[in-house]
């Protein structure tokens, strides 16, 4: 992937530019989605025993949210693709923050099956949408640190939604609505805020920005032109219907599911994960305490993914910047829960953590190697789609070993696993790529 020269790129300051206008908005807008999809882990601390509901059952309520986010996750990006980035983005945020609210008052488990279905449905869209909006914007190296600034969100999530959601847990009252069900009521108010101010503060593309001077734009346009010219000359597909059939989108689809397990295991169950540390250490810990201590792992996360981005910005990305943190992130979930002590455990789960978030960076630049333009928005979505599936696959799977087996142990093994076939796909990608690279350079 590294053939030839550096890829295009836009000036720093005029980078910068962009970051400062368009970073902290998405990150909270993500921040938002994260917790959002999220915070049922949380949640499960104690709605499980209210709602009657075993480990799998659990698992099953989190999968169906990803069922609906995968089933509408490409027309909700080729409609903002149609409609533009402002309307269609806030129309997610609106709809999903009303929903979040309303889940707090469901009755039983059948009821929590729907809604969380319902919210896939409505999220889905925002983080491939925000991947092709960014590359409206600035090319693949300098997406690179805009990136992992955006990735920075879901452990970010995790550092802030983990002890947030738990006091709010123990000590929240909205008109009578307490525990679990005040949190959740509370965490969707953000999202509706958000798709007020994204429709006033988005703009859908440079060229409709009223903050860029005419130069800006045009450095963004040449840039940009240079590397769809590279990605057509990839072999890149021509339509929507071709990126959804492509072989390369399937495969990088694949690398995302791989990914995208890391992420899963970890924002859905490790607050249960630390409250096992009960029985296997013999400790004990209020909710707030497990919320605290659920930080930790994301909180090295945020520093080791902005580190990242900016050492990786300066190179082309090539397989070992995404495999090398998947291969790290596999050996250490699989000996997290293997041993003596809680302390040993936070410190593999962190470095675990931190590995899956910096390969996450460094992936989604692949995808512009490509996919340009209407493909761009199909083949992003595909990929998401192919990457989410593990999140409808691993909770059941998840939660179903916890029951059978009284432990995480063979779950994380087993989300090890898919990080291990997720970092071999991106060497055989790397091969392709450079084969095509070097036959194209021999015939000019």
């Amino acid at each position: 992937m590294d053939i030839g020269a550096l890829k295009p790129a836009i000036s720093d300051q005029l980078m910068k530019r962009i970051a400062w206008r368009l970073a902290p908005l998405m990150i909270v807008m993500y921040i938002a989605n994260q917790l959002d999809r999220a915070n049922i882990g949380y949640a499960a601390l104690t709605m499980n025993t209210e709602l009657h509901m075993t480990a799998a059952q659990y698992g099953f309520a989190a999968s169906l949210f990803f069922l609906g986010y995968i089933l509408f996750e490409v027309p909700s990006n080729l409609c903002m693709h149609r409609f533009g980035a402002r309307v269609w983005m806030a129309r997610i945020l609106l709809s999903w923050g009303l929903l979040s609210c309303l889940t707090s008052f469901v009755p039983d488990s059948r009821w929590l099956y729907i809604a969380r279905f319902c919210l896939g449905a409505f999220e889905a869209g925002l983080f491939p949408g925000m991947v092709y909006y960014l590359t409206f914007w600035m090319p693949a190296r300098n997406r690179v640190w805009m990136m992992s600034l955006f990735v920075t969100a879901i452990p970010l999530t995790g550092v802030l939604g983990a002890p947030v959601s738990t006091w709010l847990i123990a000590h929240a009252n909205v008109f009578g609505v307490t525990g679990w069900r005040a949190m959740l009521l509370l965490e969707g108010l953000p999202a509706l805020i958000l798709g007020v101010v994204v429709w006033f503060w988005l703009a859908d593309d440079p060229s409709r920005s009223r903050w860029l001077s005419a130069a800006e734009k045009a450095e963004i346009a040449a840039a940009l032109a240079t590397e769809q010219a590279q990605a057509a000359a990839a072999t890149s597909p021509t339509s929507a219907w071709r990126a959804l059939g492509n072989p390369k989108v399937w495969a990088l689809g694949t690398v995302y599911f791989g990914t995208n397990a890391g992420i899963i295991g970890l924002l859905y169950f490790l607050p249960q994960v630390v409250k096992t540390f009960e029985h296997t250490f013999g400790v004990t810990y209020s909710l707030t305490d497990i919320g605290l201590i659920t930080a930790v792992p994301f909180g090295v996360a945020v520093l080791a993914t902005l580190i990242w981005g900016r050492l990786v910005s300066r190179h082309n990305v090539g397989a070992w910047h995404v495999a090398g943190p998947l291969l790290v992130c596999a050996a250490a979930l699989s000996v997290a829960l293997l041993l003596k002590s809680p302390y040993q455990s936070i410190f593999a789960l962190s470095i675990g953590t931190s590995a899956c978030f910096c390969s996450i960076t460094t992936f989604w630049q692949l995808p512009s190697r490509i996919l340009t333009d209407r493909a761009a928005a199909a083949g992003i979505a595909l990929i998401t789609s192919i990457g989410v599936s593990s999140g409808f696959l691993l909770p059941y799977f998840i939660g179903w070993v916890k029951d059978t087996t009284g432990t995480f142990v063979l779950a994380f093994i087993g989300i090890a696993a898919t990080m291990v076939l997720a970092s071999i796909m991106v060497f055989l990608l790397e091969t392709r790529w450079r084969a095509v690279g070097q036959a194209r350079l021999a015939s000019e």
